[in-house]
């Protein structure tokens, strides 16, 4: 009796509520006319009579209705003088991965519609399929590739794509990497450090590619996704901080099953061809591409579940902020300056790796490199790791290499620099 009670109250309450013909309906809500209908998250609601009053009803499924777009919210500059630009994917995306895979790589063209040179403050990847997005890279597209782009992306559904955008012949985002941004899972917005930016000139516009990890959806249902990027930029006649790019340092990743695992992915050869297979063949040149930068043959690779790269550095930069990148396996990644000579010096050393945090380290003392110095990255994995994980338990087992499925693996450290 009480519980009717309380129904009854709640309805009245909310039936006293004045219509907002605006807000999206609700079972019981007010609504502005009888007969007048919504949809909203799925189904249709209806306005009808309940008493002396209009309500919505429960509703009803539309049958196959995609998902609400999420509004495009605006936020307030941090900066008096900036600008926020907010911009969406054009149509929602439903997740594909290739026969045998788990994985769907997806370019997207967005335009931010910048009308002035600028200095990007903030920029943050917002996406609505938190569950099983794996990671995203927000590209910059200069008009020399635009048309390109456009072609690639003409019904607005964006087109398959691996390591890089695709655009301008590149062959991999660790050759050429025009990087403005990347989120992972325990990232935010992306905050350059003060008296810091990033350039980004009227006219161009973003390639964002999403990797959508199905293995991590939840109950195993696939729906659209329709995620966006929301940046704040000052125009450059209003600032004078100093200009931020992105560098990349890889290591290859070759990891043979563990002790008394078995199957036929545990042969490399099996192994690399059903990579090949799931990416179409761009992860298998790009396993190739890594190992032979780093000085590796890679035709007859060393398994071992420590890897490391030695790389010169092409120019002269300031390192102002590093960040980590690995999948499921793992355990520790370290960046060193100038290994093993006196000039030594440690940019980041993370002891306990976490998929779910990878936010970038801020350098408390920013790291003035030269041209010709070297940087190592350093990574220890632990494969006996993929039959304990949920995601992973259930896959055959395999031998594991460099690759951007979340079945593979990676060694990449991020840096944030300001060039001299």
């Amino acid at each position: 009796m009480k519980r009717m009670v309380w129904i009854v109250f709640t309805i009245l309450v909310i039936s006293s509520l004045p219509a907002l013909a605006a807000s999206p309906p609700k079972a019981g809500a007010a609504c502005p006319k009888i007969g007048a209908s919504q949809n909203y998250q799925g189904k249709k609601f209806t306005c009808i009579k309940s008493g002396k009053k209009r309500i919505w009803d429960k509703g009803t499924i539309i049958k196959n209705a995609l998902p609400s777009p999420t509004p495009l919210v605006t936020p307030t500059p941090m900066n008096p003088k900036g600008k926020i630009y907010s911009v969406q994917m054009v149509k929602a995306h439903l997740p594909v991965a290739p026969k045998n895979g788990y994985d769907d790589y997806r370019c997207f063209l967005l335009d931010p519609k910048v009308s002035e040179e600028s200095v990007i403050q903030s920029i943050e990847f917002i996406p609505q399929r938190k569950d099983y997005v794996h990671h995203a890279i927000i590209f910059r597209v200069s008009e020399a590739d635009i048309p390109e782009a456009l072609t690639l992306d003409s019904s607005g559904t964006g087109w398959p794509c691996f390591g890089g955008s695709g655009l301008g012949g590149m062959f991999t985002s660790f050759v050429t990497s025009p990087w403005i941004s990347a989120w992972a899972p325990g990232r935010g917005k992306d905050l350059p450090p003060t008296g810091y930016g990033i350039p980004f000139k009227k006219g161009e516009q973003f390639v964002l590619q999403v990797h959508y990890n199905l293995l991590a959806a939840t109950s195993g249902k696939i729906e659209t996704d329709q995620s966006k990027i929301v940046m704040e930029a000052v125009p450059l006649t209003e600032t004078n901080v100093k200009p931020l790019n992105i560098e990349l340092f890889a290591a290859p990743v070759e990891l043979a099953c563990p002790e008394g695992v078995t199957g036929p992915l545990c042969d490399r050869a099996a192994a690399v061809k059903d990579l090949a297979q799931r990416t179409k063949g761009g992860a298998e040149l790009e396993l190739l591409g890594i190992a032979a930068l780093c000085g590796r043959n890679p035709f007859f690779p060393v398994p071992d579940v420590v890897t490391k790269c030695d790389q010169k550095v092409r120019s002269n930069y300031t390192i102002v902020t590093a960040a980590p990148h690995m999948h499921l396996l793992g355990r520790k990644l370290k960046m060193t300056l100038n290994p093993g000579t006196p000039r030594e010096q440690i940019i980041i050393n993370v002891e306990k790796y976490d998929f779910d945090d990878q936010s970038p380290i801020p350098l408390k003392n920013p790291i003035e490199v030269k041209s010709g110095d070297v940087i190592r990255i350093e990574c220890t994995h632990d494969p006996k790791v993929r039959q304990l994980l949920p995601s992973l338990k259930n896959l055959p087992p395999r031998y594991v290499t460099w690759g951007e499925g979340s079945s593979d693996e990676m060694c990449l450290g991020v840096l944030s620099v300001a060039k001299s």
